[in-house]
């Protein structure tokens, strides 16, 4: 450990910079490593683990215990029948699955988008939780010379300008935490539902919020390369929930009897199976499935039935290989996890594509010599949706088909649990309109999120777009796969972060009407969420002694010392051969910070349109920003910096190369390329009308388009590398390393040490 004279091994800015390199990797590993069940066996309390051994999940066993378990509910769950009888057999059994990898798949899963997702958000909570909130410096010259308002703390804050609102998140953060903002909160939301009651503060910060989710709504269903499917499964699930019962249900005056009718309605099993087995005929434990079940295995039948559909087409087309090669493929989806593993191995090693790989090893062994480049194309695809059955077929035996059924009983417990609160509820709110609100809610946003056509080309054109072609393979690829592939036909406009922010704009209120409800009609309750809101943010506090050391926003706050201490421990050489790249990262972030901003200024300026200046009679400038509606605005990157980190993930991920020999491709390469099912997702191939030549000169691209080809909106694929210019967007010359790459070396050198400090914050009990 240094000592109190010397000076410190990292100044503030690399230690930041370091803090978020461990806290990045550490985390994405420790959810990676959950595709084994050995992650859940060793994960610790709640769950069982033997004895004398560490947590391999430091950071989600630790936010998990600090964060999830004492919310008021959950905190009445059983440990031993609950979270190790019930929970923990589920996550085994979806690891044991082995669900398919994006590298066989040869494009971005769903999966991989929403664990990097979820990842680069949790991020954020991580460090608040070991680091906590910083404690921000105030300079002798500003307490000098600041304003009356800020003196006095009563700084009034403009939800127009982008300066308030990002300052006004900043100080609601600090009062929330180290002040007594939470109380002003609770107690305003009690006594209104109207947001124009609340403080300034209040509001610029509501706004930042609702800005921020409005952008992560955009990424979610526009942006990601699954965006497209991931809308058409929620449209499928909402289309499936019987709102109407639902409400009828909940107008129940008894609380007692609207949670039994709710708990039949969805956890009852309906088959003749379960029927018998009532009046006593039969004892059979397969007693069918419930609702909830029904829909789950509804939705991955319409999915399984479309790649059933999409994958005999593949067989039957002109450019199809021999059938040998289409039974290896099939053999190899459901062989073992060992077998996929050492083929995956091998592929990466020898620089091969997978397919030639399962070839070269299928008994009896299929040469590849003869398998021409469309070929492996078709082959390559038909792998993906055999991959993408067996998903579906493991998902719904796991739960809707698992004896005894797991998920009902788990459903059961969580409804028992929460018993006291829907009780309250209940009694407080009309639990029908805020069903009604919810499914308005989602029947917007579904609507947003779909291109619109703007304008319909003529008659003769149209009846050639809707002809049926002779050619499975030239049918199949021209649904859009996301809505940037719709971006490249100038009929089609994608939508934009100003559509979610007026989306979010227009249902808010419904939010804040449900929150006036509980908090006014049920005082007990909502005490209880500000205990446990308060008990929440005290996980955010910077300690006094880190507070003392380093009391700017620089550096890791309570972790500052303890990181000093550990990178003090490598040799003299590592940590002069790691200090670059903590330099570089950290200017890395600077510029993520500063683009996040200016993103934001963006949608505020679209959002909150400014009055017109007078234009001359003889030079009108109709396009000028200042004149423009919300609905006008063209913002294709919202703010946030998690957007670039979840990107830097998906960025770096293997995916199988494109021919059956070259260089493995990664995540960035392959954006644009889907799992084609009709109306889904699809592989992103030119429309009809681009010709043969193109459609060739993509297809041997890989089995998809890179997404962005033709697209004119200035919604490009982001490319994490340390050549980026700070915009986000790829100029697609392939240059500069990825950012992943360039921090590996500082993780690496203090993996070891990293994850001893994390195991360390282990929680063996309840709080």
């Amino acid at each position: 450990m240094p000592s109190s004279t010397s000076p410190p091994p990292l100044s503030p800015g690399q230690t930041h910079a370091l803090f978020d390199i461990l806290i990045h990797h550490q985390l994405y590993a420790e959810i990676e490593a959950f595709k084994y069940s050995t992650a859940i066996e060793r994960y610790g309390y709640p769950f069982a683990k033997a004895d004398g051994q560490q947590t391999t999940s430091p950071l989600l066993q630790s936010l998990l215990n600090k964060f999830v378990l004492r919310l008021p509910g959950v905190s009445n769950l059983d440990t031993a029948s609950f979270w190790q009888d019930k929970v923990s057999v589920l996550v085994a059994k979806l690891a044991e699955a082995e669900l398919s990898e994006s590298y066989d798949k040869g494009a971005i899963g769903s999966r991989k988008a929403l664990a990097t997702a979820i990842s680069s958000l949790l991020e954020y909570v991580a460090r608040g939780m070991l680091g906590g909130y910083p404690v921000k410096q105030v300079e002798e010259k500003d307490k000098e010379g600041g304003t009356g308002e800020e003196k006095s703390g009563k700084k009034e804050y403009d939800r127009n300008k982008p300066e308030d609102i990002l300052q006004a998140w900043d100080d609601g953060m600090r009062q929330l935490i180290y002040g007594d903002l939470l109380d002003e909160l609770f107690d305003k939301a009690a006594a209104s539902d109207k947001l124009s009651d609340h403080s300034s503060l209040v509001q610029a910060a509501h706004e930042y919020i609702l800005l921020n989710l409005a952008s992560f709504l955009h990424h979610i269903f526009i942006m990601s390369p699954d965006g497209q499917y991931l809308l058409r499964l929620l449209e499928n699930i909402h289309r499936l929930i019987p709102y109407g019962m639902i409400r009828q249900t909940l107008r129940y005056g008894n609380a007692a009897t609207m949670i039994n009718a709710m708990v039949r309605l969805v956890l009852t099993k309906l088959s003749v199976t379960a029927i018998t087995n009532f009046i006593g005929l039969t004892n059979n434990s397969n007693d069918g499935m419930n609702l909830l079940q029904q829909i789950i295995s509804t939705v991955a039948a319409w999915d399984t039935a479309e790649f059933q559909k999409k994958a005999g087409k593949l067989e039957s087309c002109r450019e199809a290989p021999k059938k040998e090669v289409f039974k290896a493929i099939k053999a190899h989806v459901y062989a073992s996890r060992d077998k996929h593993d050492a083929v995956r191995s091998i592929s990466l090693a020898e620089n091969k594509s997978i397919i030639a790989v399962i070839l070269e090893n299928a008994s009896p062994p299929i040469s590849t010599t003869s398998l021409s480049e469309d070929q492996h194309a078709i082959a390559m695809e038909f792998y993906s949706n055999y991959l993408s059955i067996r998903d579906r077929e493991e998902i719904t035996k796991i739960l809707c088909k698992l004896q005894p059924d797991v998920l009902t009983v788990a459903m059961k417990d969580l409804v028992s649990a929460f018993e006291p609160v829907i009780r309250q509820c209940h009694k407080a709110v009309d639990l029908s309109d805020t069903v009604s609100d919810a499914q308005n809610f989602l029947n917007d946003l579904i609507k947003v999120s779909k291109p619109k056509k703007l304008s319909t080309v003529g008659s003769r054109a149209g009846s050639r777009e809707t002809s049926r072609d002779p050619s499975p393979k030239e049918n199949d690829f021209t649904t859009p796969a996301s809505a940037l592939d719709a971006s490249s036909n100038s009929n089609i406009r994608v939508p934009t972060v100003e559509d979610y922010v007026n989306l979010l704009r227009t249902h808010m209120p419904s939010a804040h009407k449900f929150l006036h409800q509980v908090c006014s009609n049920a005082p007990d309750l909502a005490n209880e969420y500000r205990t446990y809101a308060r008990a929440i943010l005290d996980e955010l506090r910077v300690t006094d002694s880190a507070a003392l050391a380093q009391p700017t926003e620089h550096g890791a706050g309570s972790m500052s010392l303890p990181l000093q201490s550990l990178f003090s421990t490598l040799p003299s050489p590592k940590q002069d051969e790691l200090r670059p790249l903590l330099d570089q990262h950290e200017q890395r972030l600077q510029s993520l910070k500063q683009t996040s901003h200016q993103r934001l200024n963006a949608v505020i300026a679209s959002t909150h349109p400014s009055p017109p200046p007078p234009l001359s009679p003889n030079k009108p400038n109709p396009n000028n920003s200042a004149n423009a509606s919300p609905s006008q605005g063209n913002t294709h990157h919202g703010p946030g910096m998690y957007l670039s980190r979840w990107h830097s993930l998906i960025d770096s991920t293997y995916i199988t190369p494109a021919t059956l020999a070259g260089p493995v491709r990664r995540g960035w390469q392959v954006k644009g390329e889907f799992d084609t099912v009709k109306g889904g997702k699809t592989s992103s191939l030119p429309s009809r009308g681009a010709g043969a030549a193109q459609r060739k000169s993509v297809e041997r691209m890989g089995v998809g388009a890179v997404a962005g080809v033709g697209v004119g909106t200035g919604a490009e694929v982001e490319r994490e590398t340390d050549s980026d210019d700070g915009n986000g967007d790829n100029d697609g010359d392939g240059g500069g390393v990825l950012e992943e790459d360039r921090v590996r070396a500082v993780w690496e050198g203090l993996e070891s040490g990293w994850t001893g400090v994390c195991r360390g914050l282990e929680v063996m009990g309840p709080l």
